[in-house]
């Protein structure tokens, strides 16, 4: 007998010892649901080495490989939106930047981004996001947090990581264009936030065709991606 079959036996061995209770698959379908209508993070295929993770809240991050499915470069110019850009905002670290809806709010720290979504926390403290390990080339992504109590619209927060710096940043849902409020640390972290309110995006229903992008402050286009 070779060591592989030692190794073998020792794990059947070990294996049948072990007494295995009987459990319903149901209350995990319930509970990722649930985690599921919250928020959603699409992932760009640059962050296959970013490690992500759950801060807090009810947020459930896609894996990397999984992220990556149904991505696709743009094909055409991303649209620009009507009117003029939101003027970009400059926050210190671990400041709380009030997201335009009652009890929602948005803290950026070094690789870090946290949202506070009022449906997860219902007036108390904390925010759930992720954060990654430096490096990595340019890219940008998203966060979707939906509300089902405001069922018409959705929070789509999009992070740049690249070279900046970033002056505007665009979202496309359904075809129509809406701008994003730029949000960033002073001096140069290395990404950009932006975060939109536009219409909201079924539970059920992957994030497709949702464009991004991100321009300099002399409009040249940074990063593009469509889902």
């Amino acid at each position: 007998m070779d060591t592989e079959d030692m190794v073998r036996g020792a794990l059947r061995d070990e294996a049948s010892g072990l007494a295995v209770g009987q459990w319903s698959a149901e209350p995990v379908r319930l509970l990722a649901r649930r985690r599921q209508r919250r928020r959603r993070t699409v992932l760009g295929a640059a962050a296959v080495t970013a490690a992500f993770a759950v801060a807090a809240g009810t947020g459930t991050v896609l894996s990397a490989q999984h992220g990556d499915r149904g991505t696709a470069p743009a094909a055409r110019a991303p649209q620009l939106p009507a009117g003029p850009a939101p003027e970009p905002v400059v926050v210190q670290p671990g400041q709380q930047l009030p997201l335009g809806r009652p009890d929602w709010w948005i803290r950026l720290a070094d690789r870090e981004i946290c949202i506070h979504d009022a449906p997860s926390y219902h007036g108390g403290p904390g925010c759930s996001g992720y954060s990654w390990l430096p490096g990595g080339g340019t890219e940008i992504t998203m966060q979707y947090y939906g509300d089902p109590a405001q069922s018409s619209e959705g929070l789509y927060n999009l992070v740049y990581r690249g070279p900046g710096p970033v002056a505007r940043m665009t979202l496309e849902v359904d075809g129509r264009a809406y701008w994003a409020t730029v949000t960033s640390l002073p001096g140069t972290p290395g990404y950009t936030s932006g975060h939109a309110w536009a219409p909201a995006t079924p539970n059920d229903h992957p994030l497709q065709g949702v464009r991004l992008a991100a321009y300099d402050t002399q409009g040249k286009l940074l990063a593009s991606k469509t889902l």
